[in-house]
């Protein structure tokens, strides 16, 4: 469907034929009364100058929020259908009646996502609308109010850098002429150091950590949203000044369950393991095994005098076992890992047949109407008793079927092939190779929630932005400070949707072995190109770029928009399915707003589109990252060990920013003109209200 439409502007009384060429329908289900009122506010609002249109229809939501009930299901899709329609005009979609005077919308003309500052324009609206709220206004006010610390007084500003005093460092620089003298002085105008923040307050200013790395959260483009499951937060802060001011901040959070070029990357999919296997084999052997799903051309490529046919045969035998044996180490792993209480017995778990699959199955489904308003357990935790409620009953029924059908499937093939080359050949092509895949996903959820760690957060806070802090931000989220304070936190703490299926106390292997992160801006990133750091024996820290994202998500969605849509989808299904709990699923924003599209009658796929498209970066942090990854090896081979000496490896990381970056940017960059232009007060949260 072609996106480069041109608006039209269309008497409406008339007859002339309007062009909807990449327009697509916007017209909800709403009850007839509520349907007249969306019309009569859409005509309205093609009568109106862009510009003018978001303020009107904000004026609208207020009016009829005020005399539609909470309870009336139909009022809450109009309030929801309207907030919907001012996100999506707000990120410059385009709108228009058709001939039959239905609603019509589509995508910016241009996919300007390549465009910076548009893409900071849009992510702005949301962000602005939270200094709005009185309780981000009064945090605002209360970390910007001057205080006294230790006989001083002091506010916010004191922890934004002080521009003169690194134009003083860089004077100085330029003026040596040796490049000891140049690093010697780089190292003492600029010392960065790596801060975790925690329940404490700094020592220099007495501010609570959380508040300082809240306050300078908000100073980005991008609106801040807290996520659930694990985070760690952190501050780089320079010592060379007073108050020991903010670079840059950063966070780590849960990574997405499925993320194709990352799961290619690291080897959690069924393409990954034939890419592996072609490898490792002889194209003709693998043409002859895996019949049209390589992708491969049809040619036969010569016997090399170095190795026989038979040793071919060998080689690819050894892999087709080792493969097969992994797959089936998966399934039993994860399927000792679910209690089968009021499910299965122990005979029908180590014996399992498709009866039993079935019954798992008609549980499930039973159970599928009992998940309503699900409440976050407080206090001490049963895990027996959580294994046994209908979310969890559900939840282990699924997967039990899932994982024991697979391990069928293997079974009947090894015993119907003659051998394992054979086996794997079927295995990857009947039902795309769902036993195979079902397999790998039971690895991927032991070790994404533990092993795998995404950088939510990371950049620069002016004025070392100008300095390129946001690479050094970069850097220090893989040194091994970061990396033993994650494992020394997470190596006791239990799991606990793990320990909810296995009805005990499961504490998983937390050490931390990959990083992902996105940029925000679909030409790459800056800030994670071309960092590539010797670690020795030829072997590289660095962000690799592994692929795109498609483009969806819901980040352009107000939190206005979202009550709305909650209250909506509440009174449609008789409770609450999505309650942000441990269990129900993962990315509950977006699966909430995919739920209220589908109750309005709208395709998710259309609207949650938001035609920016990322960057996927991956970080892996050992040599032996993918083999542990994957289950081949038990312990990690660290490129930076962590035997005592972290702080000083870290040292090493933030000398390699400065020679390599710092130094570097001092000769290609007016930074003393830049620098002067900075002042504190552009930093001031409340010149946004």
């Amino acid at each position: 469907m072609s996106m480069q439409a041109t608006e039209k502007d269309v008497d409406y009384g008339t007859s002339e034929i309007v062009d909807t060429t990449g327009f697509m329908p916007f017209n909800p289900n709403l009850a007839e009364k509520y349907m007249a009122i969306f019309n009569k506010i859409t005509t309205a609002l093609l009568d109106r100058f862009n510009y003018q249109r978001i303020q009107y229809i904000n004026e609208q939501i207020q009016a009829w929020k005020c005399s539609i009930n909470v309870d009336d299901v139909e009022g809450m899709k109009l309030l929801s259908i309207l907030c919907i329609l001012r996100d999506l005009l707000t990120q410059d979609w385009r709108i228009l009646k058709n001939s039959d005077l239905e609603l019509m919308l589509a995508p910016p003309v241009l996919l300007r996502g390549d465009d910076k500052a548009y893409l900071r324009q849009q992510l702005q609206h949301e962000r602005n609308a939270q200094f709005k709220l009185e309780s981000i206004k009064a945090f605002i006010k209360r970390m910007e109010k001057k205080r006294k610390y230790q006989g001083k007084e002091l506010n916010i500003l004191d922890l934004v850098g002080d521009s003169s005093l690194l134009s003083s460092t860089i004077m100085k620089i330029k003026e040596s002429v040796k490049d000891e003298e140049r690093l010697r002085m780089a190292a003492s105008g600029i010392m960065p150091y790596v801060q975790l923040v925690d329940s404490s307050s700094c020592i220099h200013t007495g501010y609570k950590l959380m508040d300082i790395w809240r306050y300078f959260r908000y100073t980005w483009s991008i609106p801040y949203k807290s996520t659930p499951g694990r985070n760690v937060f952190y501050l780089i802060r320079d010592a060379a000044q007073p108050y020991h001011p903010v670079m840059g901040i950063a966070a780590l959070g849960n990574c997405v369950l499925q993320l194709t070029n990352r799961d290619n990357f690291i080897g959690w999919t069924l393409d990954s393991i034939k890419s592996v296997l072609k490898k490792k084999v002889k194209t003709e052997v693998f043409e002859e095994i895996l019949p049209g799903q390589l992708g491969l051309k049809r040619h036969v490529e010569k016997t090399t005098e170095l190795e026989s046919d038979l040793e071919h045969q060998k080689r690819i035998q050894l892999e087709s076992d080792m493969t097969i044996q992994l797959l089936l180490r998966f399934l039993d792993e994860a399927i000792n890992d679910i209690s089968p209480i009021n499910l299965l017995t122990a005979d029908e778990i180590q014996n399992p047949n498709y009866g039993c699959i079935e019954r798992l199955k008609e549980v499930a489904e039973s159970l599928k109407e009992l998940q309503f308003n699900n409440k976050k357990t407080a206090g001490e935790i049963n895990w027996y008793a959580e294994a046994c409620t209908p979310l969890f009953t559900k939840k282990r029924a699924i997967e039990l079927a899932k994982l024991l059908e697979a391990k069928l499937i293997i079974g009947n093939m090894l015993e119907t092939e003659q051998d394992s080359i054979g086996a794997l050949k079927k295995l990857v092509s009947i039902d795309k190779g769902k036993a195979v895949n079902i397999a790998l996903q039971a690895n991927r959820k032991s070790k994404i929630g533990s092993n795998l760690m995404e950088i939510i957060v990371c950049g620069a806070i002016p004025p070392y932005n100008e300095v390129l802090a946001g690479k050094l931000v970069s850097i220090l989220m893989c040194s091994p400070v970061v990396v033993k304070e994650y494992n020394d936190r997470y190596s006791e703490q239990v799991s606990e949707i793990a320990s909810r299926m296995k009805g005990e106390k499961v504490v998983r292997n937390s050490q931390l072995a990959f990083l992902g992160t996105t940029s925000l801006y679909h030409m790459g990133s800056s800030q994670y190109n071309r960092i590539k750091i010797p670690v020795g024996d030829g072997k590289y820290l660095e962000y690799k770029k592994l692929g795109e994202t498609e483009g969806f998500g819901s980040v352009f969605f107000a939190q206005e928009t979202t009550r709305y849509i909650s209250a909506m989808v509440q009174l449609i299904d008789g409770g609450r399915k999505i309650n942000n709990v441990f269990g129900e699923g993962t990315s509950p924003r977006l699966r909430l707003i995919r739920s209220g599209l589908s109750a309005l009658g709208i395709s998710s796929e259309n609207y949650l589109k938001h035609h920016t498209r990322r960057i996927v970066y991956g970080v892996s942090l050992a040599s032996n990252t993918g083999e542990f990854l994957k289950g081949e090896a038990k312990e990690l081979d660290y490129f930076l060990p962590l035997d005592g000496n972290e702080e000083k490896y870290t040292g090493q990381l933030i000398d390699f920013w400065r020679e390599r970056w710092f130094l570097k940017r001092i000769e290609t960059v007016d930074l003393i003109g830049r620098l002067s232009a900075f002042k504190k007060a552009s930093m001031l949260l409340s010149n946004y209200f």
